[in-house]
């Protein structure tokens, strides 16, 4: 009986016990990770912001309102946050059933990164121009997303960003989309 109880029940009772201490439970919801995107450049040489650009830009969330995305469906309140160097707000679309589809918006703002700096992912960079604006669009081409930046200056930026949908065709149509109602309108002149 001794026996027994040393060679079956004691590692039973000490493999469960170390099983235990090593699980954590964190609250909140559970959201696909983003993976890099376009967005994610390399920081500028230069730490001067050179043509104004987003330095007057205090907060990410003041250039996209959860009322801007309403026809995208709900979103979660937005979160700020940092992505690299970028100044960051996400909204990310609440999710009811299966059948739902899952979508993240997003403006970064970068204050060292012109357009110029914007890489490709896979599927090329293309000239853009939003509201009169110079942009550069780059569809993703390793996961579903699509960063349009718009030009603010000479050195700085703004990506409108768009993950976690079907495609990066769906992507880019609801970036442009996003920028010309209401990223561009809101970002300084000149």
């Amino acid at each position: 009986m001794t026996k027994l109880l040393v060679r079956i029940i004691l590692p039973l009772v000490v493999g469960g016990a170390l099983l235990g201490g090593c699980t954590t439970t964190k609250g909140g919801t559970a959201s696909p990770a983003q993976s890099p995107s376009a967005g994610e450049s390399k920081p500028s040489e230069s730490t001067s912001s050179g043509g104004g650009g987003t330095q007057s830009i205090t907060d990410p969330c003041s250039l996209l309102e959860m009322g801007d995305l309403s026809s995208y469906g709900q979103f979660d309140p937005p979160e700020n946050g940092k992505i690299g160097s970028a100044r960051a707000c996400t909204y990310q679309k609440q999710i009811a059933s299966a059948s739902d589809k899952s979508m993240v918006i997003g403006a970064n703002v970068r204050d060292n990164a012109s357009i110029d700096q914007v890489r490709d992912t896979g599927r090329g960079v293309v000239d853009k121009e939003i509201n009169g604006r110079k942009a550069k669009e780059s569809p993703d081409g390793a996961a579903p997303g699509c960063t349009l930046a718009l030009a603010v200056g000479d050195s700085s930026r703004v990506d409108v960003e768009v993950t976690a949908v079907a495609s990066s065709d769906e992507a880019c149509q609801v970036a442009e989309a996003v920028a010309k109602a209401a990223v561009e309108p809101r970002l300084p002149k000149g």
